[in-house]
C-alpha cells in the first residue's frame, strides 16, 4: 500500500456514489479543506482544481468494523498494531472497534492506556481511528464488575467480555443497570461455557468424531439476556456475531417489543456452511461455528432485511502454532479485515444485498451503533471525506496470501473466490493506493 498527499482542493470525477439512503451515479466529489463541498453530476459544475479520475467507479463511505481482536497489548505473536490497522486499511475501513481479550486484559483504565499508547503511532501513521472496548467483568472472569463509570469516562465505546460469555444472571442484571445510565452497549459473545463443541454438526464434524457444538448455548443466552434486559429497559444490548436462525427470531421479538436490542453477523457466517469446511483446514474453527444452510440464509435474509443491524468482522488472528490441523486442539478464530467487503460485494452481485443495505451493514450503522456517526459512514456536504474508491464488477479472483496484510494468515477465505476489487481509500488529506 501506498499513501499520496491530496491537495487543499480536488475533485473526484465520475463516481456512482453509494450512500446508505441512495445510489446517485456519475458524479463529481469536490473535496476542499478535507470536507466534501459539493456531490454534483459529472460535469455540471465547472473548476480548475486537481482532478482525480473515478473512472465510474464506487465511492462509498469508508467502513467501521465493530468487532476486530488487534491483540493490543500483550498479544504481539498474533497481531502487532501496524499489521493490524494496515489490515483495517486494505480491507476499506476507516476505523475498528478493538476487543478486550488481551493481556492485560483492559479492564482498568491504566490498561486503556497502555493499549492506547501502543496504538497510537500507528493509527497516525496510517489513518485508521481505534475505538475500544472495555470487559465487563474483572479479569474476564465472570464473577466481578469491572469499574464500568471510570471505564466510561475514560472513553470507552462498548463493554464486553469477548470470547467468553457472562453467564451469571445477578451480574448481568447489575452490568445492564449501569450501563443504562452510561449509555455504553453491552456486547454479549452468547455462549454459557463448558460445552466442549468444536464444530456445528456437520459432514466435517462426523468425519472427525469430533464433538458437537450445537446452537442452544447461543440462543439460550440471548434467550435469558433479553428476559433480564426487561429490567432495564434503557440499556443497550447487542448480540456479537449471530450463527442461529434462533438467536435472529429471537432479536426480531426483542426490537418489536421495544427492547434496545442490536445483533451483528461475521462475514464467514453468511458465506460458508458446516458442509463447506474441510478437514485439516482449522481456519475454519470460529466461535461461534459456521452452521447449516437453512442458518446461512437466514442470515443472509435478516441481513438484507435490517433485523441483523450489521456486518462485523470478528477479525481473530492467531499465530500458526495455535491453528494446527487437529481441529479438536486449535484455536478458535479467524481473520476478516481484508476479506469482508469483498464478500459482501458477492451478495450484492448476486442481487442478495442491496448497494444501500450494503454501506449500511459496512458503514453507516456500525458508525451509529458505537457513537461516530458524525464523523463517519455517510458520504454528504459538509463532512470529512472517509470514503474507499471500489470497482464493484472486478471478476471474482482467488482470496491468497498475498491479499493480507494481518501478521497472522489464519483466514477461511484464502481459496475462495471474491468478486470486487478495492482500488483507494481515501482520508482527509491523503490517499492509499491499496493494492500498490
Amino acid at each position: 500500500m501506498r499513501a499520496s498527499n491530496l491537495p487543499n482542493s480536488f475533485v473526484i470525477e465520475n463516481v456512482v456514489v453509494w450512500n446508505a439512503d441512495s445510489v446517485s451515479k456519475a458524479q463529481d466529489v469536490f473535496v476542499n479543506s478535507g470536507k466534501i463541498e459539493a456531490i454534483v453530476p459529472t460535469g455540471s459544475k465547472k473548476h480548475s482544481s486537481q482532478i482525480v479520475n473515478g473512472n465510474g467507479k464506487v465511492l462509498m463511505p469508508a467502513g467501521l468494523d465493530a468487532q476486530a481482536h488487534l491483540r493490543v497489548p500483550g498479544q504481539a505473536e498474533k497481531e502487532t498494531p501496524e499489521t493490524g490497522i494496515r489490515a483495517a486499511l486494505r480491507g476499506g475501513y476507516a476505523a475498528v472497534l478493538t476487543m478486550p481479550n488481551t493481556k492485560p486484559v483492559i479492564d482498568t483504565v491504566e490498561a486503556l492506556q497502555v493499549g492506547k499508547n501502543q496504538v497510537g503511532p500507528a493509527e497516525r501513521e496510517y489513518g485508521v481511528e481505534v475505538l475500544w472496548s472495555a470487559a465487563i467483568t474483572r479479569g474476564q472472569n465472570g464473577e466481578e464488575l469491572a469499574d464500568l463509570e471510570a471505564l466510561a469516562g475514560a472513553g470507552i465505546a462498548a463493554f464486553t467480555d469477548d470470547g467468553k460469555g457472562v453467564e451469571r444472571d445477578d451480574l448481568m442484571n447489575r452490568a445492564f443497570a449501569s450501563l443504562e445510565k452510561l449509555g455504553q452497549p453491552l456486547l454479549q459473545h452468547a455462549e454459557f461455557p463448558n460445552h466442549g463443541g468444536v464444530l456445528a454438526p456437520g459432514p466435517t464434524q462426523e468425519k472427525l468424531g469430533i464433538k458437537p457444538y450445537f446452537d442452544d448455548v447461543e440462543w439460550k443466552m440471548v434467550e435469558r439476556d433479553i428476559d433480564v434486559l426487561r429490567e432495564h429497559p434503557r440499556a443497550r444490548y447487542h448480540v456479537l456475531h449471530v450463527s442461529s436462525r434462533k438467536t435472529i427470531d429471537l432479536v426480531e421479538a426483542a426490537k418489536r417489543e421495544g427492547l434496545k436490542v442490536s445483533a451483528e453477523v461475521s462475514p464467514h457466517h453468511l458465506y460458508f456452511t458446516s458442509k463447506d469446511i474441510p478437514a485439516g483446514r482449522s481456519e475454519f474453527k470460529m466461535n461461534p461455528p459456521i452452521r447449516s444452510e437453512e442458518d446461512k440464509q437466514a442470515l443472509i435474509k435478516a441481513l438484507q432485511s435490517g433485523a441483523i443491524d450489521f456486518v462485523a468482522t470478528d477479525h481473530a488472528p492467531h499465530e500458526i502454532t495455535k491453528k494446527t490441523d487437529d481441529f479438536s486442539s486449535a484455536a478458535f478464530g479467524t481473520t476478516g479485515l481484508e476479506t469482508c467487503l469483498r464478500t459482501l460485494i458477492y451478495f450484492y452481485k448476486r442481487g442478495e444485498l442491496s448497494a444501500e443495505r450494503l454501506v449500511a451493514s459496512f458503514a453507516t450503522k456500525p458508525a451509529e451503533f458505537l457513537g461516530v456517526g458524525a464523523k463517519y459512514g455517510v458520504l454528504s456536504v459538509g463532512r470529512e471525506l472517509h470514503a474507499t474508491l471500489v470497482d464493484v464488477d472486478a471478476p471474482a479472483s482467488d482470496i491468497g496470501v498475498n491479499d493480507l496484510e494481518s501478521l497472522s494468515k489464519n483466514n477461511c477465505f484464502i481459496g475462495a473466490k471474491l468478486p470486487g476489487k478495492i482500488l483507494q481509500v481515501f482520508q482527509p488529506t491523503r490517499v492509499w493506493q491499496v493494492n500498490a
